[in-house]
């Protein structure tokens, strides 16, 4: 029997996509599997920043900006004016993107270059802190490496350098994917992974399992590897995540933030399984 969980996988794809060829995920993969963002995805957004008042908004990790686009027309289309939208990215491809789409639609976003590391330091430069920042698409698992406790400490410099953006009692919403989840898939049979690692209902991602064919390839307590098949076109790509666990997250929020609530998939009740989970935090 076949399992999912051998180490080829880490750089290979699975058999039978073996012909595949290999292509840049934020290039060739990213924008099919992302999607435009759905209106209940987009009115959750809304209805957070409008009920809390909120009036500065910046994205820590913008990526191709459909997300952001989305939030801001929206708020717009609501006549809610905001004081200030900025984001923070690291990638020239996303960049390029994102920059696109905000002239398209004639939105004015700062686009700040910048290694999370090293923020508050970017390019052009932060001139004052925000009341709402948001980080999704499970973009916090890209730092880590060696060990848990080394992830951990990793992702919890990452979120303290968020918080030196956001006002006190400003908020924070992020997420990751629901690797507890993942974790208990380990060892299936490919079969068994590609029947437990589908959904119903799909937050951000609106061409998986569909357009592009995503599951994880290589499971273990410090490495998630996340396989992406684009049938059409016979092409593939992966992404290498350092995964967090709920009570790990948890652990990190607390230091600089409150955490009102926990969303599995947008919604208010505890899952087992989910594709994402969702924290809202509030900085000490």
């Amino acid at each position: 029997m076949a399992f999912v969980n051998t180490l080829p996988y880490v750089s290979n794809p699975i058999e039978e996509f073996s012909n595949f060829r290999f292509v840049s995920w934020e290039k060739e993969i990213y924008p099919k599997f992302k999607g435009n963002i759905k209106k209940e995805e987009r009115d959750f957004f809304l209805n957070l920043i409008t009920s809390h008042k909120l009036k500065s908004v910046i994205d820590f990790g913008v990526g191709g900006g459909t997300e952001l686009n989305g939030i801001v027309q929206g708020l717009k289309e609501r006549n809610y004016l905001l004081e200030s939208v900025e984001v923070n990215e690291g990638d020239d491809e996303f960049i390029k993107q994102a920059s696109k789409l905000f002239k398209q639609n004639k939105q004015e976003v700062i686009i700040h270059k910048a290694n999370w590391l090293d923020l508050p330091k970017a390019e052009p430069p932060y001139t004052h802190l925000f009341d709402f920042g948001f980080l999704t698409g499970n973009s916090l698992t890209y730092i880590g490496g060696g060990t848990r406790e080394y992830t951990k400490k990793a992702q919890q410099i990452v979120v303290d350098k968020f918080a030196s953006l956001l006002k006190k009692g400003g908020y924070l919403f992020i997420d990751s994917r629901n690797y507890d989840y993942i974790k208990s898939l380990t060892n299936l049979p490919k079969e068994k992974i590609l029947e437990n690692f589908s959904f119903d209902y799909t937050v951000y991602y609106h061409g998986f399992q569909k357009d592009i064919i995503a599951f994880p390839a290589y499971i273990s307590d410090t490495v998630v590897v996340i396989h992406y098949y684009d049938k059409k076109n016979k092409k593939w790509s992966k992404l290498d995540l350092y995964p967090i666990y709920q009570k790990d997250m948890i652990e990190i929020l607390s230091k600089d933030f409150v955490i009102e609530k926990i969303y599995h998939d947008f919604k208010e009740e505890k899952k087992e399984k989910s594709l994402f989970i969702q924290y809202l935090a509030r900085k000490k």
